[in-house]
């Protein structure tokens, strides 16, 4: 199954603004400010972003989640002047911080007429806000052992863990620029307890790793990616995608029909219409001939249970948008199988209440990379989340 939860907060801190907080910005941004002088004057911006994880600790204790695989996704508002080879990376950041409410394009007017930014909340120089807590970001000798910070200009920029199983990385090479970043070292160190969870520090690559480029500090600029933040108003939110295999295929008596050869058809038997947001979800299929050969029987072949093969998907999909919210994956979508016929499992918290939605079937034979055959069912089969 695969299941994603929303950011619980994110902030981009900059350098060149040291005090200034944009803690509800509809957007996230990597940016790079490099004077004519090229690595002098040099000023980064970086992107914190935490998840309550409560319910993904529980649900492995409780046996619903084993053996998960963890993504960070970010989904792209804006790139402009890239370079065609890039990197990010991700951190457990090792101090609290504070999101608050400031915006990059809000300004306050002070008795003198200057105007300024909101400075209450996390920012590149302070972790909480500058005048109500105060509290900084800890450098150079009041950083505590196996944390590291690092900046090109100004003191500041987050604290993070570092050491075998602190680090997550995705390297761009001529690739859209969506994150979709492998996190599973950082959030289980998280889960057994060896360090809190403060959440992520996104960045760019090389500030850990002698002799590799640092994309920090040099004098290239790599242009700007901005993201969609926890605020935007769009369903492009940030998420932490959990994956793992929870399928069955154990048929009995029950027939299993060739796609490849038979055409069929593919209808959900319990389809509500319409879940409740705190739903947890076994949606049944009904599997059946499409042109059954005739035969003299004591019952209607519509009422014959099949399964479709092993090795069929699920997938979901926004009505509105056509944006993949489930993609098709190898292990994680697998349609399971019983006597009773096919199903699968759905948690509805992961969706956008008051929209709708629907399901697209596939199954292959063959390699999942490579399939020989590859038969996709797309009947709207439609159906919503709400509250």
């Amino acid at each position: 199954m695969i299941y994603s939860i929303i950011a619980k907060k994110d902030v981009t801190i900059y350098e060149r603004s040291g005090s200034m907080n944009t803690g509800i910005d509809e957007v996230l941004e990597i940016e790079k400010t490099v004077s004519s002088s090229g690595t002098s004057n040099v000023y980064n911006s970086r992107i914190l972003i935490k998840f309550d994880l409560a319910e993904i600790s529980s649900s492995i204790v409780a046996g619903l989640i084993t053996s998960p695989n963890y993504y960070l996704n970010l989904y792209t508002n804006n790139a402009s002047s890239l370079d065609y080879k890039y990197g990010l990376e991700a951190f457990p950041i090792s101090q609290s911080w504070e999101m608050g409410r400031g915006r990059t394009k809000s300004k306050k007017t002070t008795d003198s007429g200057a105007t300024k930014y909101e400075e209450e909340g996390v920012s590149w120089e302070y972790r909480d806000g500058r005048f109500y807590f105060g509290n900084k970001w800890a450098t150079g000798s009041l950083l505590s052992a196996a944390t590291t910070g690092s900046f090109t200009t100004t003191g500041g920029g987050g604290t993070w863990y570092t050491g075998s199983g602190y680090f997550a990385s995705q390297s761009f090479d001529y690739e859209q620029t969506d994150v979709r970043m492998k996190v599973n070292d950082v959030v289980n160190k998280w889960f057994d307890g060896s360090v809190p969870n403060e959440g992520f520090i996104l960045l760019r690559s090389g500030s850990h790793q002698p002799g590799n480029i640092d994309e920090e500090k040099n004098g290239r600029p790599y242009g700007s990616l901005k993201f969609f933040s926890t605020d935007t108003h769009t369903v492009y939110q940030p998420k932490l995608e959990v994956s793992w295999n929870d399928s069955v295929y154990s048929t009995g008596s029950l027939t299993e029909i060739n796609p490849f050869t038979t055409e069929a058809i593919i209808d959900i038997k319990n389809n509500k219409g319409s879940y409740k947001k705190s739903s947890r979800e076994k949606i049944r299929l009904v599997v059946r001939e499409k042109y059954p050969t005739k035969t003299y029987a004591t019952k209607s072949e519509a009422l014959t249970l099949n399964v479709l093969p092993s090795s069929s998907y699920y997938s979901v999909k926004d009505m509105i948008t056509e944006e993949t919210i489930i993609p098709f994956d190898s292990s994680s979508t697998l349609i399971s199988a019983d006597a009773d016929g096919n199903f699968f499992n759905l948690w509805m918290n992961q969706f956008y209440d008051e929209r709708r939605y629907k399901f697209i079937f596939r199954s292959i034979s063959g390699s999942y990379l490579t399939p020989v055959n590859d038969v996709i069912f797309d009947n709207d089969y439609t159906f919503k989340v709400i509250r």
